[in-house]
């Protein structure tokens, strides 16, 4: 609580396992969003004409306005996502690591509403837990989290609709956007109690990702959480066929795409930097290949089917022929398994905290000319915010208007709070 960058902690947790890498190789704001009305529509899509645009090439389906995204959105390429899935939740023992299971589960509602008479309308009142999937992809993640937490909606954001739209859990809404649409995300501030984001390394340039970890912060509620999980698309312990193919990949990627693929090992440090987010956790984990364990034959194919979602950038980039691919292809698995080479996976999360101190004595200041001539405090315990605190939080809630909920208290109010919290 208080200054964000306060009291942050950091767990840094590395396992190697002998199972074979499932290989991927491998979107500040105080405007209103482009689309504050849009849940509870089961699906929104945006008028964006390009966003169906596709093109054919050696027979993968590939998006023909992102120039920035170079793997196919094929059912082939699909089949490969619902695959990683499993390796991250394999990796990380689940499908999020924030503590947010009370929060989804409605387990913190029930036990606020038994604490006080009016306290327990007041929890009765407020809507159900929002969540956000950005870069959804095909939505398993979502579909997963949605069966188990039905109390929550969930909301998945990609460019491409390749998520359900007819069979799938009714608290699930998907949408067609782009995260870097200069409109920002379409939902109003402080609207969701978690944010998710994975496997999106490919996606974005380095002013991008601040970009996007901005609109992160204005979208998730004081008090909610914020996770990442990505990997690290840089071999590790590898043999000389695998160092060729490897070793221009960063800067190709940079200066042709204009994607930074250094991502996961930088999340960690945006979140807190450019998100302010406090209560920070990382866990590293390395997927190494072998040729043994349990799943090391699923392994092995993961491997082989990122080789080949790549095959279009490699080909074209450094002017490879599809036998010659296949041969580097096929010595690079190898390789894999005899240098036991291996993939870091990351995953971090955070907390926005509950009161912004620099906003309080800003509107504090505006709203008393006293103050403007008055030395700031150091204090970092000021309070500012508006909004009632998420169900993650230990406040009880004053309202469950939804004005509240969508933070549009006036400044008065926020003032009174404020002088009040002081004395």
């Amino acid at each position: 609580m208080g200054n964000s960058q306060s009291q942050t902690s950091k767990t840094i947790k590395q396992d190697d396992t002998e199972e074979s890498e499932g290989l991927d190789f491998h979107k500040a704001k105080n405007k209103s969003p482009p689309n504050p009305s849009l849940p509870p529509s089961p699906i929104y899509t945006s008028n964006d004409a390009h966003n169906t645009k596709t093109v054919i090439v050696n027979g993968r389906r590939y998006q023909n306005f992102n120039t920035k995204y170079i793997l196919p959105n094929d059912d082939e390429e699909q089949d490969r996502l619902v695959q990683a899935h499993f390796i991250y939740k394999h990796l990380f023992n689940g499908n999020f690591s924030a503590p947010v299971r009370g929060l989804l589960s409605g387990s913190v509602s029930s036990a606020r509403r038994g604490s006080s008479g009016s306290s327990q309308s007041n929890w009765e009142d407020l809507p159900p837990p929002r969540v956000l999937d950005l870069g959804c992809g095909n939505g398993t993640w979502i579909l997963e989290m949605a069966t188990e937490f039905k109390h929550a909606h969930f909301y998945g954001i990609d460019i491409s609709p390749n998520y359900p739209t007819a069979i799938k859990p009714p608290n699930t809404f998907f949408i067609q956007y782009d995260i870097l649409n200069p409109k920002g995300l379409p939902f109003p501030d402080s609207y969701f109690d978690y944010v998710f984001m994975r496997q999106v390394y490919t996606c974005f340039s380095s002013s991008d990702w601040t970009t996007v970890v901005r609109e992160i912060k204005r979208v998730v509620k004081p008090g909610g959480f914020v996770e990442f999980r990505d990997i690290d698309p840089i071999l590790k312990n590898i043999g000389p066929t695998t160092y060729k193919l490897f070793e221009k990949f960063p800067e190709t990627m940079k200066n042709n795409y204009d994607v930074d693929v250094d991502w996961a090992k930088n999340m960690y440090s945006c979140l807190q930097k450019v998100g302010q987010m406090t209560d920070m956790h990382q866990i590293v984990r390395m997927l190494r290949s072998g040729n043994s364990g349990p799943i090391c034959h699923t392994m092995n194919n993961s491997l082989k089917s990122g080789l080949n979602s790549y095959r279009y950038f490699f080909q074209k980039n450094y002017n490879l022929s599809s036998e010659e691919y296949d041969k580097i292809t096929e010595k690079i698995v190898n390789e894999a398994i005899d240098y036991r080479s291996y993939f870091s996976y990351f995953n971090c999360w955070g907390r926005k905290p509950l009161y912004d101190c620099h906003l309080a004595q800003s509107i504090k200041t505006q709203s008393d000319p006293l103050e403007q001539n008055r030395p700031q405090s150091n204090s970092s315990h000021r309070a500012s915010f508006n909004l009632p605190p998420s169900p993650t939080s230990l406040g009880d809630i004053q309202s469950s208007d939804e004005n509240h909920i969508f933070g549009q208290d006036s400044v008065s109010d926020i003032n009174q709070f404020i002088q009040g919290y002081e004395d």
